[in-house]
């Protein structure tokens, strides 16, 4: 699991309502965890509203907690740092209870007028396939960064290895990554197999929407989204789509058991040559 400044916020209220989460750096580990199930089975040791706000902001965060941040640990709280602790702390964006790999329902898309085709890999496999994601990160979570050191802490989410809380990948999963500002910057270089989502990688540009608000169930797209990412994403599927013969576009849940990018990725909304 990366580092999380939601985590970060979970422990510090669990240190404070009496149950040691061992260092507070935002990475949920076997203690962080321990220390969670403490909580949930054995209510808090010591309390203040401090503490509890920090725990409900940090449920909040992850996306598990959508009551009023109150300071007082009740119901609510309960359900919902149950439902984190069931995740292994993972966002409720990017939480999938099984690894069960989907297969996609939608039609694909309308014929492609060009003969151009980009490609990946050793294979040379066509990219024929456009996957959206979120980043399953806090709402407020890029407010403070420049659109550099986002792609950055994307990259140290990836890259670092699993001893520090990151995945242990070469590179950047994603290809592209829109920033809330609508400016786009490439990660993964696009001729090399993407790593965002299992068993769809090869012949799939996978780009990265970065959300402005903490995705906790099924929505609209601009309910996440500002208006800058989101035409600055439609732009740019067309440029790739003017490259290669884009046959289908989708989002990760629609291979996947879970939210992610967090709406229904419709094609007649993204482009004009939709049949679904």
């Amino acid at each position: 699991m990366s580092m999380n400044p939601a985590i970060r916020l979970l422990q510090l209220g669990l240190k404070s309502l009496g149950y040691d989460p061992g260092k507070v750096d935002g990475w949920w580990g076997p203690v962080t965890a321990a220390a969670a199930r403490g909580l949930l089975d054995q209510g808090p040791t010591k309390s203040t509203v401090w503490a509890v706000n920090q725990l409900q902001r940090g449920l909040a965060g992850l996306g598990y907690y959508e009551g009023r941040v109150d300071g007082a640990y009740g119901t609510l709280s309960r359900i919902a740092l149950r439902q984190a602790i069931d995740a292994d702390g993972v966002p409720m964006a990017a939480y999938s209870p099984d690894s069960a790999v989907l297969v996609p329902t939608k039609p694909t898309l309308g014929a492609v007028q060009h003969d151009k085709v980009l490609r990946q890999g050793g294979a040379n496999t066509i990219i024929d396939t456009y996957c959206l994601h979120c980043a399953a990160v806090p709402g407020s979570w890029a407010s403070d960064k420049s659109n550099a050191e986002i792609v950055k802490a994307i990259h140290l989410m990836h890259t670092l290895p699993k001893s520090k809380g990151g995945r242990g990948w070469s590179d950047t999963g994603y290809h592209a990554i829109t920033c809330p500002d609508g400016e786009i910057i490439y990660a993964r270089p696009m001729d090399r197999y993407g790593a965002g989502a299992v068993g769809y990688n090869r012949g799939v540009f996978h780009h990265l929407m970065i959300e402005v608000r903490t995705i906790t169930a099924t929505r609209h797209p601009e309910d996440y989204f500002t208006p800058e990412t989101l035409a600055s994403t439609r732009g740019h599927f067309e440029q790739i789509a003017q490259r290669t013969p884009i046959r289908r576009l989708m989002g990760h849940r629609e291979v996947a058991n879970k939210l992610c990018p967090g709406f229904e990725v419709i094609d007649r909304d993204w482009t004009d040559r939709a049949v679904a």
